[in-house]
């Protein structure tokens, strides 16, 4: 199974977050000695918006494709190449569910794959179903307790001790990224020339 290197997806996401952060107070201080010219820190902005966006959609990792070609591993295809899962180990499963959809994330002791039920629905025939029967397999062995969401998702009884997981439509991880974009544009207001 091939997996995400570790190091690869380290040396992305902080050069993106680099890039993000001093475009960010570049065109903070630009913006504010270009005495109401908007088009001087444009192009400031526009690579940290290039920059918050390639993060945005990295830093989860997302798939965008699913396949599971042995019948035991679950891939999904990121914007940073196959992630999978081995199905006989998963370690948990969590779960939002939306009125159109269910968004997926499935964990075992070695990787992450998180996916729209859509994706899921569209790897193949009995992808789907598949999965639903190890999520299935790996409750009653105990490793864990389905969401309602994901057990909705598969037609399986819910369990009585079974909580939502907790997952919503935009994570921490988005949320801090407007956090940090905000922060980086005010510190370079403070910092440019009067």
């Amino acid at each position: 199974m091939r997996r995400d290197a570790p190091t690869t997806r380290a040396v992305v996401l902080t050069v993106l977050g680099v890039v993000m952060v001093s475009t960010a107070v570049v065109g903070g201080a630009v913006a504010r000695g270009a005495d109401g010219d908007a088009g001087v820190p444009a192009p400031w902005f526009l690579l940290t918006l290039v920059s918050f966006t390639a993060l945005f959609f990295l830093w989860p990792g997302i798939s965008i494709r699913a396949r599971c070609r042995d019948g035991r591993v679950l891939e999904g295809l990121t914007l940073l190449g196959w992630r999978g899962v081995d199905l006989q180990r998963l370690t948990w499963v969590g779960a939002a569910a939306s009125t159109r959809s269910t968004f997926l994330v499935l964990l075992d002791d070695r990787g992450r794959v998180a996916m729209d039920s859509r994706v899921l629905r569209r790897a193949g025939p009995g992808v789907a179903e598949l999965v639903g029967r190890a999520v299935w397999a790996g409750q009653l062995a105990g490793r864990y307790t389905v969401p309602p969401q994901a057990a909705r998702f598969w037609g399986m009884p819910i369990s009585p001790v079974a909580r939502p997981s907790g997952l919503a439509g935009t994570s921490t991880k988005q949320i801090a990224l407007v956090a940090v974009v905000a922060a980086a544009i005010a510190v370079g207001v403070l910092l440019g020339s009067p």
